[in-house]
């Protein structure tokens, strides 16, 4: 009789298969997940402080009492209309020879923001002439630039009312270049 081989039988002694250690994988995601979300919280923006119920309430009374009995609106983000190119003056006596400023105006509102672009060459000329008024020894003085700044803001609104019957259209105007040659 011929010799048979039993059916081959799993071999106690064969090596098993590695398994993948699970907990130390899961372990790591979860450990990862929580260092992202950590780093992503601190490093997000803080977001402005609401006020508690009693300041809220105090804010409240306080606007009553100036606005006639209505809540003032929040105030709205502004809008800045650049005046296109820069305005250059000759400046009279002194040594600086010329002056040359970009301006920027802030409004709050979209009706102001319109108003100033369409009536933008009006009062391109009314700052030129404002400029022109300088002298060079106006600007060697400390403060020249926020005095100027001032009188070119008195002078737009002046404008705009003029144009619109609006006050105080612009909220705020910018030198964003100022040069004396």
């Amino acid at each position: 009789m011929a010799d048979k081989k039993p059916a081959a039988a799993p071999a106690a002694d064969a090596p098993a298969k590695p398994k993948l250690p699970i907990v130390p994988i899961v372990g790591a995601a979860v450990l990862s997940a929580v260092l992202v979300g950590g780093i992503m919280f601190f490093m997000m923006p803080k977001a402005a402080h609401a006020p508690a119920e009693g300041e809220a309430a105090a804010a409240a009374e306080g606007e009553e009492g100036e606005g006639e009995g209505e809540a003032a609106a929040p105030k709205e983000e502004a809008r800045y209309v650049e005046i296109k190119g820069p305005l250059i003056v000759n400046l009279t006596g002194g040594n600086a020879k010329y002056l040359q400023i970009e301006v920027q105006m802030a409004t709050r509102t979209e009706p102001g923001q319109k108003a100033i672009e369409t009536h933008m060459p009006a009062i391109r000329s009314a700052l030129l002439m404002l400029f022109r008024t300088t002298t060079a020894a106006d600007l060697d003085q400390p403060d020249a630039m926020p005095k100027l700044q001032a009188k070119a803001l008195e002078e737009a609104n002046r404008v705009l009312e003029e144009q619109t019957g609006k006050k105080k259209v612009v909220d705020q105007l910018l030198f964003t270049s100022f040069v004396t040659q």
